[in-house]
């Protein structure tokens, strides 16, 4: 395991309507500290440093997430990361972070500067699609701080420290008028995000599991996408459709059949497995294991971590028997689920995935054969 998702603060300065961590069915989240302690991020450090001796490491990469990590201030921040990486003395540090850009200032760009921290910015097109989801507390928009920190981050002092864009998808709006708009800034990915659902909850626009909206918003993306070769953007979905298809054998966390590569740590220590688990019942990513009296092996035989790393054992056997399973894996774990049959189903997704990669991979093998 080498990536490590460190949830440095526990509260957000905005109130999503799609957010899994606070508007979901588990909200473990009022139970936790509002900030990682530096006692916490020491001891996070320590084990980092551990696993990487063991496991013979020469670097991780550490996500500062939450709720909203520049809510924790830039002293803070300074000061954790600090705490953070004084144990670490055997491993490199790849830090990484997601943030919705609100308080992403000139101050924040100096200091990712300073520490090679790149962030990832959470906007999901133009004003109008990213406030119909993102306000804050009061109801407020939150574009024009976004959008100021997508100016930021897309100028040559941010470009460098630019981890690129996450975008939920809105089937309300139209997908060339939304990469058309990120494209403009040149991102160096766009990563378009299915809103988190699966069976007892069905995402907005699928009215039942034969419709295939969501590929058709995004194939709509990809024609376009494709014909700009060499594309300036990487668009992580398309990537990850073709890379797979020709025979890679990694690729996202959605995607694939690969072991999953990552642990999330919450502000007081405790060890969880993918934080997006939220969506389904309380308690789904709890492993009652903690950086305190627990290794980062203790949580990687965890039987709902396990789950994830032998990835064939855990599809339904739909899954099994379909042709495209080493592409989409069974689509995202969250996804599959329901409470009559937990995660043992194919994703609620299964159609629009199943439309995208076989239009995609048509494509591309229509190229291939031209070339050959």
């Amino acid at each position: 395991m080498t990536t490590f998702i460190c949830k440095v603060a526990s509260r957000c300065n905005l109130d999503c309507d799609y957010c899994y961590v606070y508007r979901h069915a588990d909200q473990s989240w009022r139970r936790q500290p509002q900030r990682m302690s530096m006692r916490t991020a020491a001891q996070l450090g320590r084990r980092i440093n551990e696993h990487a001796m063991t496991h013979h490491l020469r670097e991780v990469n550490v996500i500062l997430h939450g709720g909203e990590p520049l809510l924790l201030g830039l002293p803070y921040l300074r000061e954790l990361c600090d705490a953070i990486t004084e144990p670490t003395k055997n491993v490199t540090i790849r830090w990484h972070g997601q943030t919705n850009g609100v308080l992403y200032d000139e101050a924040t760009l100096e200091f990712c500067r300073e520490r090679n921290l790149s962030f990832g910015l959470s906007i999901d097109g133009p004003a109008e699609a990213h406030d119909r989801h993102r306000v804050d507390h009061a109801g407020r928009p939150s574009f024009a701080g976004a959008h100021r920190a997508l100016t930021l981050l897309s100028s040559d002092w941010g470009r460098p420290v630019w981890g690129g864009v996450l975008a939920v998808i809105d089937l309300r709006h139209d997908p060339l008028e939304v990469y058309r708009f990120l494209r403009g800034f040149e991102p160096p990915n766009i990563d378009f995000l299915l809103p988190l659902g699966h069976h007892d909850l069905r995402p907005p626009g699928k009215d039942s599991p034969g419709t295939t909206p969501y590929a058709d918003w995004l194939l709509r993306i990809f024609r376009e996408w494709y014909d700009e070769r060499p594309q300036p953007i990487r668009i992580r979905r398309f990537r990850d459709v073709v890379a797979l298809h020709l025979g890679a054998q990694n690729s996202s966390e959605e995607w694939g059949l690969q072991p999953v590569d990552l642990i999330v740590v919450e502000t007081n220590g405790g060890l969880q497995a993918v934080d997006t688990l939220k969506v389904t019942f309380e308690g789904a990513c709890d492993l009652g294991l903690n950086v305190f009296d627990h290794s980062f092996d203790d949580a990687l035989r965890s039987p709902s971590v396990r789950a994830r790393q032998d990835a064939w054992a855990t599809l339904s056997p739909i899954c099994q028997a379909c042709d495209l399973v080493r592409v989409c894996g069974g689509g995202y774990f969250p996804h599959r689920y329901s409470a009559e049959a937990g995660f043992n189903n194919p994703s609620v997704y299964c159609a629009d995935l199943m439309k995208l990669i076989r239009e995609i991979t048509t494509v591309v093998d229509q190229d291939l054969a031209r070339l050959a």
